[in-house]
């Protein structure tokens, strides 16, 4: 029996360094909390096959060892977990209804109105509420007009208190902390090169285009890295990543960019990314983030932020209302008209669907036009989470999807996205 619980004891210390390893590397799995229970799966498996031919005393030995082991395994990974801010502690189940989890605080309190208040027809909307009952991944919808929630409905188990992982939103949040940094002068400009704020790996950047690089080029994904758009920390991007070509000679999509925003934040503040995000943006708005992965050292800007819906509509707000909060002028409104700019016009990436083209993209900001020829601005995660920016309306939409590729359906999606934007 004492080999036994040896080998126990050795398989579950196995178990916590594999985990720690794939947690701590590949945070960006749509189940981040996946690996512990498929571990804690196999624990149970191994113990199962151990009592076979055994006494029943022996057997209730080796139940007990097994049971230890995975309270062991899991107590250990949920700790690491909390240390190193891998995802929420109370994040749901692998494979539920929805990749969230319930804050305890209250999400912000938003002024309501009717949708009749404003001419919208209920009988439209009930019909239009039926239709999206086609909509397997939707989660979340609010439509805030004229500063008003006008519009909320959630769905599959999901409430106002559901806090989900935005994904690349975040990155229109970067943006936004980029833009109070120069604002608070931590950053001269978005003009800025990037390699000084990384001085220990600069020992070689100027023979090849990184010493050319800006924060601007960034934020407008125009940094010409040469990499797929993975998810490398801050630090394997300045360090390890290549540039093929010269910065803002054309548009490539890439996560790491907004890691690295992220650090020089963090750098230049000289507090992280999220204590300057709560002092500088979520506090002024009265929102709060439900988590913020950390990698590297840093917090993500490219992805793995959580927010509730109503929270995410208010920093939607924020910029449809060119910075303004509450009459103050929190974000400068140069910093916005930046945001909405176009820098890149024409790419294979842009897609045109039944809502509306895809035909530019500012900082951090996907720019559209509907099918009247209307500009919209959109802030969008992998896995349907959208913040829509509808400037001639005064409105802000809110979608907010579970990531499960199983269920997408991009077509029914796509259409459906178009009829609400018709309605409104």
């Amino acid at each position: 029996m004492k080999k036994h619980t040896l080998i126990s004891g050795a398989i579950t210390i196995l178990f916590i360094i594999i985990g720690f390893i794939v947690k701590s590397r590949y945070y960006y799995v749509p189940y981040p909390n996946l690996i512990e229970y498929t571990l804690a799966v196999v624990l149970l498996v191994i113990t199962l096959f151990s009592l076979f031919g055994k006494e029943p005393v022996e057997r209730k030995q080796r139940i007990i060892t097994g049971m230890a082991a995975i309270v062991i395994f899991m107590i250990s990974i949920n700790l690491l977990n909390y240390i190193f801010e891998w995802h929420p502690l109370n994040l749901k189940l692998p494979f539920a209804t929805s990749q969230s989890f319930e804050v305890d605080f209250e999400p912000y309190a938003w002024e309501t109105e009717t949708p009749g208040a404003y001419g919208y027809s209920e009988a439209v909307l009930d019909n239009y509420y039926q239709n999206i009952n086609a909509w397997d991944r939707l989660r979340g919808l609010i439509v805030v007009k004229d500063d008003k929630l006008i519009i909320e409905k959630y769905f599959s188990g999901a409430t106002r208190y559901s806090a989900f992982n935005v994904h690349s939103v975040t990155k229109s949040i970067t943006s936004a902390l980029v833009g109070l940094s120069i604002q608070h002068k931590f950053i001269n400009s978005e003009h800025e090169l990037v390699m000084p704020f990384f001085s220990e790996y600069t020992t070689d950047y100027k023979k090849n285009y990184k010493g050319a690089l800006t924060i601007k080029h960034l934020l407008s994904m125009r940094g010409g890295w040469a990499g797929w758009d993975g998810h490398q920390t801050a630090i394997e991007c300045i360090a390890e990543e290549k540039l093929h070509v010269v910065p803002d000679s054309t548009f490539k999509y890439f996560t790491g960019s907004q890691n690295i925003l992220s650090a020089i934040v963090t750098k230049s503040a000289k507090q992280s990314t999220r204590e300057f995000a709560d002092q500088h943006l979520f506090k002024p708005l009265g929102i709060q983030n439900g988590f913020w992965r950390k990698v590297g050292g840093y917090y993500c800007g490219g992805d793995e932020s959580y927010y509730t819906a109503r929270d995410l509509a208010r920093f939607g707000n924020m910029y449809l209302n060119m910075g303004k909060v509450d009459e103050v002028q929190l974000l400068d409104s140069t910093w916005v008209r930046k945001s909405f700019e176009n820098y890149t016009t024409t790419s294979n990436e842009f897609r045109s669907l039944d809502a509306y083209d895809e035909v530019g993209y500012g900082l951090c900001w996907w720019i559209f036009k509907t099918k009247e020829g209307q500009p919209m601005y959109a802030a969008r995660g992998k896995g349907g989470q959208h913040v829509i920016l509808i400037p001639d309306k005064n409105i802000v939409v809110v979608i907010l999807q579970e990531w499960n590729p199983l269920k997408k359906n991009a077509k029914v999606e796509g259409k459906l996205i178009g009829e609400l934007l018709k309605i409104l």
